[in-house]
């Protein structure tokens, strides 16, 4: 054996390899031998695949667009007082709920309350001068002129008391709707002028969508249509809207028509500012089996769906799509109602695959 040893060191490095690679070429034919051999005795079977499969059913089928916008409130004013003077009081905070004609905050009026008072003096003065002219002149004591001026007084004195009456209210803000105060900008003892917004209200009660529709689906809706809206920061669920506007031409510079979608929102729920879908539903086919639309295969040019066919053979069917919303797909012909048909794992099937139905 070591004759042996020290005779394969004399060879050379290139004789070496060679008599490796031999020996190497020679194991793995004989693997291969064995392996044949193992597959013949059927100890290597074929993959096993999962699949998941559906009942084909009567259903109906519906297309829907989406449409995003924001949510408006229905109405909302900035309030600038129209007087400028030092706050004297504030009688709201921010996100209180007001109703028309609720006192916002006041403003000192001490100096118009001194013109008021004295134009209620002067009115108060041609008042019962003029009807002490009117009776005068009944008896004849005093000229048509005399009680012509006397009405005139009456006339000019009661504009003035309007006039410092329409002031004094100046400085008592309130409310002109319904709903929350949404800021609120003066403090006692600081002061409110006619340039800076004072204070804001926003009515929630309802919300307004602005978006806009496509030509394709403007002929489809119209003034008064439910539709859906998801709001999916409050809810999962789909809200009931309702189109309250509807342009029958596209907005400057556009071709797409300006639609409006009031929601309701008593709750409060819902708030201005969030992010909104509006679906709208384009076509609607009723009674019609539906599958959903990835069943659907593309085999030699030709749509397929693969069906289980007595509970264990595969069975490819030549089918005819009408409808597909990209999630359910109309089956106009090739499959009937009770139909068993693969809806995940069908890429991988074959007619003789072996397979497995999970849940």
């Amino acid at each position: 054996m070591i004759k042996k040893l020290d005779s394969f060191k004399k060879f050379s490095k290139r004789k070496k390899i060679v008599i490796v690679a031999i020996i190497v070429f020679v194991l793995f034919g004989a693997f291969r031998i064995v392996s044949n051999r193992l597959e013949d005795k059927g100890i290597v079977s074929s993959d096993v695949i999962n699949i998941k499969v559906t009942a084909a059913a009567i259903t109906t089928l519906e297309s829907t667009s989406p449409l995003t916008g924001r949510l408006e409130p229905i109405e909302e004013v900035t309030l600038i007082p129209k007087a400028m003077g030092e706050v004297t009081n504030v009688y709201v905070e921010l996100g209180q709920k007001v109703t028309k004609g609720t006192v916002l905050f006041e403003l000192d009026k001490t100096q118009m309350a001194t013109s008021f008072n004295q134009a209620k003096a002067s009115y108060n003065d041609a008042q019962v001068n003029l009807a002490r002219m009117q009776t005068l002149y009944q008896e004849g004591a005093v000229s048509l002129q005399q009680y012509e001026q006397a009405k005139t007084q009456f006339t000019i004195a009661k504009e003035s008391y309007t006039a410092a009456g329409d002031g004094m209210s100046n400085y008592v803000v309130t409310s002109p709707i319904d709903g929350y105060v949404t800021s609120i900008n003066v403090d006692i003892g600081g002061i409110a002028s006619q340039s800076v917004p004072a204070a804001s209200i926003a009515n929630i009660d309802k919300l307004e969508i602005d978006t806009s529709i496509s030509e394709t689906l403007i002929n489809k809706i119209k003034i008064g249509d439910k539709v859906e809206v998801l709001v999916s920061t409050v809810s999962d669920t789909p809200l009931s809207g309702t189109i309250t506007a509807l342009s029958p031409a596209p907005a400057a510079g556009s071709l797409t028509y300006p639609m409006k979608v009031t929601l309701d929102n008593k709750s409060a729920e819902v708030k201005p500012g969030m992010f909104a879908e509006v679906v709208i539903t384009s076509d609607k086919t009723a009674n019609v089996i539906a599958l959903p639309s990835n069943a659907v295969l593309i085999k030699s040019g030709k749509p397929v769906v693969a069906t289980i066919d007595g509970g264990d053979k595969v069975i490819f069917r030549e089918v005819i799509v009408g409808v597909d919303n990209g999630t359910l797909a109309e089956i106009k012909s090739g499959i009937k109602t009770g139909d068993i048909v693969v809806i995940e794992g069908q890429y991988y099937l074959e007619e003789t695959s072996e397979f497995n139905i999970i849940e």
